[in-house]
Formats: structure tokens, C-alpha cells, sequence
């Protein structure tokens, strides 16, 4: 007796798909997932929603408060923090942009310097924050630094590169700039790369310079991997914290006083972990936002692209 249709259809069952074992695959991603995600997630929403005290060395909660998130509206140092930030960041996401686009493409074109290049360019990214501090200290410092030599050397007076509000914001926006653009020209160059060369002999071949295949044919095939760079650096710039705390503790003043950094002066010198709490959750509240925005834009963008 022949075996039916359904029988003859119904395919091997694979033991690498579905059932127990397609649980205990997705288990150790689940497991990390609530123990450095959604557990610390729910402390963080609990923290902002009470009023947390430390006595005897016990936390003591009094849950079911938006008093901490009021209190951000009368804090001016929160708000000089946010505005301080989002001239940073308006300030150091479209420099390592350019610098990293015009990097990438210079190494590209460049066929003898072009290993050396590219290897020398990733360099400022690999090395540790506390290390590029170090560097920059021993060139911005008014006592010892090189610049400030160099300076003197010319006749020239010495400057308090890291004493002024201008001339500390400034400065971290130099180091952030100089340490973080090889991420963007990483992203930039190897997209370079990725790209067809029949495509640019084509627009050659219709009669386009170097200069209108660049702005009309490179850089547009270039924009995902330029979006992609914006957001990874919006990120990094709420998130900048190392350089301006060694550098300048968030002085002159509050002058160069960051999110983070009045965060973890909220948390570790006041103690105040409600408060803490309540204003980093906004923050991240505010990047997400601001990155769906982003994505919303960039698909928008996209699409208008493909119909014309």
C-alpha cells in the first residue's frame, strides 16, 4: 500500500530547528538579556519613582514619587548640561563626519601612502581614553604643555587653553573630534570600497569630472554608511565622558559640564540616586527618540530617492 499524499509531503523533521533545542539556543541570549538589560532597566524606572536613601549601609526605598523628575526643571545645572551637550554635539558629530568622509576618500585615491594611511588613521581609535587624556594634557596644559612652549619659544604669550569656558569647550571638542573620526572613516572607507568601479566609469564615460562624480554619484551611495556613522557618534556623544572628566572635571565652572558628567556627580557626590536616576532615564528616553527620529528621516530620505 502506497503512503498517502500528507505523508509523502510532510519533509524531515530537522533536529537543528524548533523544539528543545531552538529553546536552549535562544536561552543564554535571553538569560543575558534579563540580567544586563531588563533587570537593571526596572532598578533604574524603580530608583526614579522613589526617594532612595542610604542609612547604615542599607538602601531605603520610598517608592511612588515623580518628585525627581520635577526637580529637573529646577535644576539649572541639569539644564545647562543638556544644552552644553547638544552643543557638543552639534559641534563634534558633523566635524569627525567631514574629517572622516575626506580621510577616507584621500586614502583611497592615494595608491603609494594608502596601507600606511589607513593603518595610521585607525590608530587614535584604539587607544584608550585615559591615554588620549594623558596626550592631550601634556599638549593643552598651561604649565607644561607643548603648545604652550612652542608658544613662548615664538615670542608669543602663553594661553589657559583648558582655563576659559571658549577655550575648555574647545579643547574637548578637539580631542573628541581627533579620537573618534577613525570611526567614522572606517565606516566611510570601506564603503569606498563596496562600491561598483563600473558605475563611476559609467558616469565618466557620459562626461561627469572627478569633482560631479563625487558630489552626484559617490557621496549618495556613500549616505547609509554616513547615517550609519551619525547615529553611532550621536550615541557616543551623549555618552562622552572620560576625556572632559580627566581633562577638565567639567570646568571652568559648569562650562564644559556634560550629561554624564552631571549624572555621575548626581550619583557618586550627592548621593542622590532617585534623582540620578530619574534624569539619566530621560536622557535615555531622549536618544532613543532622537534616533527614531533619525531612522524616520533617513528612510524618508531613502524612499524619495528610489521614486525619483
Amino acid at each position: 500500500m502506497s503512503p498517502t499524499p500528507t505523508a509523502r509531503a510532510r519533509p524531515a523533521r530537522s533536529p537543528l530547528h524548533g523544539g528543545r533545542f531552538g529553546l536552549f539556543a535562544v536561552l543564554p541570549f535571553v538569560l543575558f538579556m534579563l540580567v544586563f538589560a531588563v533587570y537593571p532597566l526596572v532598578q533604574v524606572v524603580r530608583m526614579a519613582l522613589s526617594d532612595v536613601q542610604i542609612q547604615g549601609g542599607r538602601f531605603l526605598w520610598d517608592f511612588g514619587t515623580l518628585a525627581n523628575f520635577a526637580r529637573m526643571f529646577d535644576d539649572a545645572l541639569a539644564m545647562s548640561s543638556a544644552v552644553t551637550t547638544v552643543i557638543f554635539i552639534l559641534a563634534t558629530v558633523p566635524l569627525t563626519l567631514v574629517l572622516g568622509t575626506l580621510l577616507a576618500v584621500l586614502v583611497d585615491r592615494s595608491a603609494l601612502f594608502g596601507p600606511i594611511a589607513r593603518n595610521l588613521a585607525l590608530w587614535p581609535a584604539v587607544v584608550a581614553p585615559v591615554v588620549v587624556s594623558l596626550i592631550w594634557l601634556l599638549i593643552l596644559s598651561p604649565t607644561v604643555g607643548v603648545l604652550n612652549k612652542a608658544l613662548i619659544d615664538l615670542g608669543l604669550p602663553a594661553q589657559g587653553w583648558l582655563g576659559s569656558e571658549v577655550g575648555a569647550m574647545a579643547s574637548i571638542i578637539l580631542v573628541d573630534v581627533w579620537h573618534w573620526t577613525p570611526v567614522v572613516f572606517l565606516l566611510v572607507y570601506t564603503a569606498l570600497k563596496g562600491i561598483d568601479d563600473q558605475i563611476l566609469e559609467a558616469a565618466r564615460v557620459d562626461g561627469a569630472n572627478e569633482r560631479q562624480i563625487f558630489w552626484r554619484v559617490v557621496l549618495p551611495l556613500l549616505a547609509p554608511a554616513l547615517g550609519a556613522a551619525a547615529l553611532i557618534r550621536l550615541v557616543m556623544g551623549v555618552k562622552a565622558f572620560d576625556e572632559m572628566y580627566l581633562l577638565t572635571r567639567g570646568g571652568p565652572g559648569d562650562a564644559t559640564t556634560l550629561v554624564s558628567l552631571h549624572i555621575r556627580n548626581v550619583f557618586f557626590d550627592r548621593l542622590e540616586l532617585g534623582y540620578g536616576a530619574a534624569f539619566s532615564l530621560v536622557v535615555v528616553v531622549a536618544v532613543i527618540a532622537g534616533l527614531l527620529v533619525a531612522l524616520a528621516v533617513r528612510r524618508t530620505v531613502r524612499h524619495s530617492g528610489a521614486a525619483s
